[in-house]
């Protein structure tokens, strides 16, 4: 009886040690999912987030280490870069988080209106960092990045989403956000899995500012905010944490120091026949400030013009996308200009696919440093001349 109770007793242990492994091997596959940053489907197959929805104007035609500084880590820790000593920095412009919590979070994307009857932009100036480039027909579309998503003031107007947007969105590891697309850039959302949020399906996370649209027209009359995009980055359902290895966008001067080149205090950049920009620099500011259409961008909510401490101006080859109107930048690497300081030096530069970040570098072939501060880059045609005045 005794040797039949041990041997029952065994045998309700192993049981129990069985349906524990059972347990611990679910949950552990559990949280993988979780972290891996897919996505969820409802019944019906469709992501929760991010969905490519109908786009609402779709277009249907158509390793050298720099010796002076030390670059903010993915989660923007550095003790260099001319701040205090283990400060929590931007890792897109270098200077210290307002908000010490968004430390390792994810950046946001924006795409932007920049057409003339949509002029002029809110809250744009706020950002951190600005891409711009010739997307169809001449105009230009502007990709408004934050390092946090809750630093987000009333922005707008929001438009839809290119495709080479998704590629410079994805070297930051940025989250793209934007109101309808074209097909290209919904093909793209699709065969790269691409963490986006297509506002036409989330109402609370938008509005239609009511006197642009009487004003400006319906579709370049949206606005959002990091208030209401917040609640989104708080629903559980994508990553919202960088990925592990993701750098910052520049290595970051630990003291302000000028291009090396010559003078550049006034610049013209054709982007096309439509969209000429223009960048004037302030000594005193020690910053550009940016026009177009023969006059300064302004943003509503300053009244101030669009400022940057560094311009990138990345030259490269853009044509037709798939014989439509739409236009594609080869992205693979090219030559280009760093400005700051009033100065501009030639330099070199290289991307890839899609995951890949932007690489700066300078003529002897070491890795650019660029100053703290906000950033413009800029991908122009080959064939368009840039004028560079002193």
């Amino acid at each position: 009886m005794r040797k039949t109770a041990v041997r029952n007793c065994k045998t309700t242990v192993n049981l129990l040690s069985l349906i524990l492994a059972g347990l611990i091997g679910l949950y552990l596959l559990g949280a993988s999912a979780c972290q891996s940053g897919n996505l969820e489907s409802d019944a019906s197959g469709s992501p929760t987030l991010m969905t490519t929805a109908a786009p609402t104007d779709a277009v249907t035609s158509a390793t050298t280490e720099p010796a002076d500084t030390t670059a903010a880590s993915s989660s923007g820790i550095s003790t260099e870069t001319g701040a205090a000593p283990g400060a929590l920095l931007n890792p897109l412009t270098g200077e210290p988080l307002l908000r010490p919590e968004s430390a390792g979070q994810r950046p946001v994307a924006v795409m932007i209106n920049n057409i003339k009857k949509a002029l002029p932009q809110i809250g744009v100036s706020q950002a951190d960092l600005i891409y711009e480039m010739e997307v169809e027909g001449g105009i230009t579309r502007l990709m408004a990045v934050f390092a946090d998503v809750a630093a987000i003031p009333e922005l707008g107007s929001i438009r839809s989403a290119r495709h080479n947007y998704i590629d410079y969105a994805g070297g930051l590891d940025a989250v793209l956000v934007h109101i309808g697309a074209s097909y290209a850039a919904v093909e793209q959302f699709a065969s790269q899995d691409a963490t986006h949020i297509e506002l036409g399906n989330y109402p609370a996370a938008y509005w239609r500012d009511a006197a642009w649209q009487k004003e400006r027209g319906k579709e370049h009359s949206v606005k959002t905010s990091g208030e209401k995009l917040t609640a989104l980055w708080a629903d559980g359902s994508f990553r919202t944490t960088l990925r592990d290895g993701q750098k910052p966008a520049f290595r970051f001067n630990g003291d302000f120091q000028a291009a090396a080149g010559s003078d550049a205090n006034q610049i013209t950049v054709p982007y096309s026949n439509y969209v000429t920009a223009t960048f004037t620099y302030n000594a005193e500011r020690r910053q550009y400030a940016k026009g177009e259409f023969g006059a300064a961008q302004i943003d509503q909510a300053t009244g101030e013009p669009l400022r940057f401490t560094n311009v990138f101006l990345l030259q490269t080859t853009i044509s037709s996308y798939e014989g439509t109107i739409l236009r594609n930048a080869d992205l693979s690497g090219g030559q280009g200009f760093y400005l700051s300081g009033g100065r501009y030096q030639p330099i070199t530069w290289r991307k890839g696919a899609a995951a890949d970040p932007f690489v700066f570098t300078r003529a002897d072939g070491s890795e650019l440093t660029v100053n703290t501060g906000k950033s413009y880059i800029g991908i122009i045609s080959s064939s368009r001349a840039i004028r560079f005045d002193s």
